[in-house]
C-alpha cells in the first residue's frame, strides 16, 4: 500500500511540476505593422497637437485637400482603442527605433538581434540577395526549446525561388544560356504566368521560415500582399490560390487556429504576426465593420484608419481568445512598426508626428517607431520607459523572458529588467544606422524628376548615430537633376540635433556643439569598420560614407 501511495504521489507531483513548468513559460504574441507611422496609434497621438506636424508633410497633406488635418487627429486617437490600452496597461518605450529606416533590412535585423549593416544589407534587395544566415534566427532556440513557433503574414527576408523562373522558362522552350535566363520583362507571359503562381511571394528553401526554427508558416517573402485576392500568399511551401477574406481578418482567424492547436498539444507558443496593414496597396476599402466607424467626407481618411481599426479590433479578438482559455495572464504581447511611417497621400496625419520625415529616409520620421510590451504576470506595474532601445531588442526580451540564454554575437539586449522596473541602466549608450537616404517612399517622392526606381538608384546614402539624445547624421552628395527642390544637386553635409527637445529638427546644433558632433563621428567610424559593401548595388554610394573616417 505504502509502494502505490509513493508511486501516486511520484507521478502527482511530477504532472504538478510539468503544469508549473508550462505555465511559467509565457506564450507569446509579436504584432508587427507595416510602414505604421509613430503617432498613427492613439497613446501616441494623445501627446502632440496639430503644431507638433511635419511642416513639409501638413503642406503637402493642405495642397491635396483631401481630408482635414485636425479629423485625422481625431481619427487617429479613435482608431487604436484596444492597442493604446494594452499599453497603457504595459511598458511604452517612448524612445524606440527602427533597425532600419527599410522594410526587409529591420525585419532581419529584428529576427536575429543583429544589426543587418554587419552583413551588407542596407536596402531591400541587399536583404533579398543575401537572406538569413544559417541558424541566425532567434526564433530557433524558442523552437528549441519546445515551443510552438508560427509565422503568419509578411516574411521578406530572404531570395525568391529562382527555380521557379527557370521551370517556367523551360516549360515556354526558353533556352538557358551560360545558367543565366534572360530578363523576365522580355517574356510578359511567362512573368504574368510566374505572378499568378506566386513567384513574387516565394522563398529559397534555405530562407524559408519552414527551415529556420517555425513549425507553420502562412505568409509572402515580399514587400506587400494587397488585403484581398492577393496571389503571393504561400501556406508552408504551397502556393495559395487568391482569398477574396480580408487579410488582416485572416491572419488572425489563422493566429488562433494555431494557437488552439497548440494549447491541445500542451506546447507554449510564439506566434509572429506581422500584418501587411498599412502597407500600401491602400486603396481597397476595408470591410464596412471597419470603415463605418470613421465619417469624414473622406474616403481616403476614413479607410485608412479604417484599415488601422481593423488591426485594432483583431488584436481585441486575439486579447478575447486568450481570456477565453485562460492564458491571458501569462501571455506577453509585443508591438511595433518595421520602420517609419511610409506617409503621403494615402497614409494620413499626423504621420510620423512630432518627428519629421518618412520611411526610406535617415530623418527621425524614418526610424523612430511605437514599441511596447502588455504581459500582466511579468509587468506588475505600467511603465513608460524613455531609455534608448531598438527593435533588435525584441527577440533578445522574449529568449529572456522564457528563460533562455542569449547569444553573445548579437547587438540586441534584453528588456526584460525594464519590464520589471528593476533596472535604471542604459539599454544602448547609443545606436547606429547607415543605408540609403531616399524620398521614394513618402510624400518627399513629389519632388523626384526621375521614375521611382531609378530615383532610388541615384539617391544618396546616410548615417546615423543617436546618443544620449543627440542626432548626428552625415548625408551624401545628393546629385543633379535627382529632386525638382534642388535641381542643381548638394554637397554631403553634417547635422546634429537634440531630438529630445527638438524632435522636428528644425535647429542644426552642429557649429554651436562641435565637441559632440566629434564624439559621435567617432563612434560612426568605429562600428564603420565592421560593416561591408552593399551585398547588391550601390557600392558607390556607400563608398561616400567612408572615404571621410578619420578625416
Amino acid at each position: 500500500m505504502k509502494q502505490i501511495l509513493m508511486i501516486f504521489l511520484l507521478i502527482f507531483t511530477s504532472c504538478t511540476n510539468h503544469d508549473n513548468e508550462n505555465q511559467d513559460s509565457p506564450n507569446v504574441i509579436f504584432i508587427m505593422l507595416d510602414d505604421f507611422g509613430y503617432s498613427q496609434i492613439g497613446y501616441n497621438s494623445e501627446q502632440i497637437s496639430a503644431e507638433d506636424y511635419d511642416p513639409l508633410f501638413l503642406n503637402f497633406a493642405l495642397e491635396k485637400g483631401d481630408y482635414s488635418p485636425d479629423k485625422a487627429l481625431e481619427f487617429s486617437r479613435m482608431a487604436t482603442p484596444t492597442l493604446s490600452r494594452l499599453a497603457e496597461e504595459g511598458v511604452k518605450f517612448t524612445n524606440a527605433f527602427a533597425s532600419s529606416n527599410l522594410c526587409a533590412p529591420s525585419r532581419i535585423g529584428i529576427a536575429t538581434g543583429i544589426q543587418q549593416n554587419k552583413w551588407g544589407i542596407y536596402r531591400n534587395i541587399d536583404c533579398e540577395a543575401h537572406g538569413p544566415e544559417p541558424g541566425s534566427l532567434l526564433v530557433e532556440k524558442l523552437h528549441d526549446a519546445g515551443y510552438a513557433t508560427a509565422h503568419i503574414g509578411k516574411w521578406h527576408i530572404g531570395s525568391r525561388d529562382q527555380n521557379m523562373v527557370a521551370q517556367y522558362m523551360e516549360d515556354y522552350g526558353v533556352k538557358d544560356s551560360a545558367g543565366i535566363y534572360p530578363p523576365l520583362y522580355h517574356y510578359p507571359e511567362i512573368r504574368k504566368e510566374l505572378n499568378r503562381n506566386g513567384y513574387m511571394g516565394s522563398c529559397l528553401p534555405e530562407h524559408h521560415a519552414l527551415n529556420n526554427g517555425f513549425d507553420y508558416y502562412y505568409g509572402y517573402n515580399m514587400w506587400e500582399s494587397p488585403f484581398y485576392n492577393a496571389t503571393n500568399v504561400w501556406s508552408g511551401f504551397e502556393h495559395v490560390p487568391p482569398n477574396p477574406q480580408y487579410n488582416t481578418d485572416l491572419f488572425t482567424d489563422l493566429a488562433i487556429d494555431f494557437m488552439n492547436e497548440s494549447l491541445s498539444k500542451e506546447k507554449p507558443f510564439y506566434v509572429q504576426l506581422h500584418y501587411h496593414a498599412v502597407h500600401a496597396p491602400l486603396d481597397p476599402k476595408a470591410p464596412a465593420e471597419y470603415f463605418n466607424r470613421f465619417d469624414s467626407e473622406s474616403f481616403i481618411l476614413n479607410n485608412f484608419y479604417a484599415h488601422v481599426f481593423a488591426v485594432d479590433e483583431n488584436v481585441r479578438k486575439l486579447e478575447n481568445f486568450l481570456k477565453e482559455k485562460g492564458i491571458a495572464e501569462n501571455t506577453m504581447i509585443v508591438f511595433t512598426s518595421d520602420n517609419g511611417g511610409s506617409i503621403g497621400r494615402r497614409s494620413t496625419l499626423p504621420g510620423n508626428a512630432p518627428y519629421r520625415g518618412h520611411k526610406g529616409m535617415y530623418l527621425m520620421g524614418g526610424i523612430k517607431v511605437p514599441l511596447f510590451v502588455y504581459w500582466p504576470a511579468g509587468i506588475k506595474q505600467p511603465i513608460q520607459n524613455n531609455q534608448l532601445v531598438s527593435a533588435l531588442d525584441i527577440l533578445p526580451t522574449v529568449l529572456d523572458a522564457t528563460g533562455i540564454q542569449l547569444p553573445d554575437n548579437i547587438d540586441g539586449k534584453s528588456l526584460l529588467p525594464y519590464l520589471k522596473n528593476s533596472s535604471k541602466m542604459p539599454v544602448h549608450d547609443y545606436l547606429v544606422w547607415s543605408g540609403i537616404h531616399g524620398r521614394t517612399w513618402g510624400f518627399m517622392q513629389q519632388h523626384n524628376v526621375l521614375p521611382e526606381i531609378p530615383s532610388r538608384d541615384r539617391a544618396p546614402y546616410a548615417w546615423v548615430v543617436v546618443k544620449n539624445n543627440y542626432a548626428l547624421r552625415f548625408i551624401a552628395e545628393t546629385p543633379a537633376n535627382q529632386y525638382r527642390d534642388i535641381l542643381n544637386g548638394k554637397p554631403s553635409f553634417y547635422e546634429l540635433y537634440q531630438i529630445d527637445d527638438d524632435p522636428g529638427e528644425r535647429m542644426n546644433l552642429l557649429e554651436e556643439k562641435p565637441e559632440i558632433a566629434r564624439e559621435l563621428k567617432s563612434i560612426w567610424e568605429r562600428e564603420a569598420v565592421n560593416y561591408p559593401s552593399p551585398v547588391k548595388t550601390g557600392k558607390d554610394k556607400w563608398s561616400q560614407l567612408i572615404v571621410n573616417i578619420n578625416e
